[in-house]
């Protein structure tokens, strides 16, 4: 490849890593081979790393965080809310993927820089993420029930333990909601794939939230006197950011009017 050659493929990586639309890795042809993976570029600016590294270190345990809440809920014979459960298959499925995600997102901040020299000036750049997991893997987001749902089946009454399970879940949500929103507020923070991923965060996570507060709307006892444990929620040690950190005790989550 020439330097010329190269200085087009960087280019045209550096605009497509721009956050524009949402959702990534959402949209492929399934009965298609699927394409090489390929390498998004971002510029070796230090601060940059170390924004990449930061968000990779809080988000990837955090993630994994809600694999292990959903899979105690559904383990938990007190689980009733087909709702909740639906919710937490469903996370646990996607987020696994967006595990997968990080991982190679870290593999690459892990990878040396680059420098272009054109002559009159040089161009120092590194990897920052890889896209195609999801036609490789052959993974298809699998949708969460609508707040409609949670309220048009009353199939089986909302237990405690479902309300403890939305309520430890809530607040887990929006401590990566709160994360996604710093990355972006970030200036040092130039990721363009974690741009869009952040994107898709917000979207998906306040979606739930709003799911989980209907289910509790739905509990027939008092939803206040449901308490949760901080060793309910995992994944959160180290997040200092939004008062999550810490918990002793899980606030009540409101029920929406």
């Amino acid at each position: 490849m020439t330097r010329i050659t190269q200085a087009f493929a960087l280019a045209a990586a550096l605009a497509a890593a721009s956050p524009a639309h949402a959702a990534i890795e959402d949209q492929y042809e399934q009965d298609t081979p699927g394409p090489a993976m390929t390498t998004w570029y971002v510029s070796a600016d230090p601060a940059a790393l170390q924004a990449d590294r930061d968000y990779v270190a809080g988000m990837r345990p955090h993630h994994a965080g809600a694999l292990t809440m959903s899979r105690d809920y559904l383990a938990d014979p007190a689980s009733s809310s087909p709702v909740l459960r639906v919710l937490a298959q469903a996370i646990i499925r996607n987020q696994t993927f967006e595990v997968a995600l990080l991982d190679e997102v870290a593999r690459n901040l892990a990878q040396p820089s680059t420098t272009l020299d054109l002559g009159l000036f040089r161009l120092a750049w590194r990897p920052a993420a890889t896209e195609g997991l999801a036609q490789r893997t052959r993974f298809f987001r699998s949708p969460i029930p609508t707040r409609l749902d949670a309220v048009s089946d009353p199939g089986k009454p909302v237990t405690a333990r479902d309300v403890q399970f939305a309520k430890a879940m809530t607040i887990h949500h929006q401590g990566a909601v709160d994360m996604a929103r710093e990355y972006h507020a970030n200036p040092a923070a130039r990721n363009g794939f974690l741009g869009l991923m952040n994107i898709d965060i917000e979207r998906d996570q306040e979606q739930e939230i709003g799911l989980m507060q209907k289910v509790v709307a739905q509990y027939r006892g008092n939803s206040d006197a449901v308490k949760v444990d901080a060793s309910m929620i995992h994944g959160m040690d180290g997040m200092g950011h939004g008062g999550h950190a810490g918990h002793d005790a899980v606030m009540p989550v409101a029920a929406p009017a």
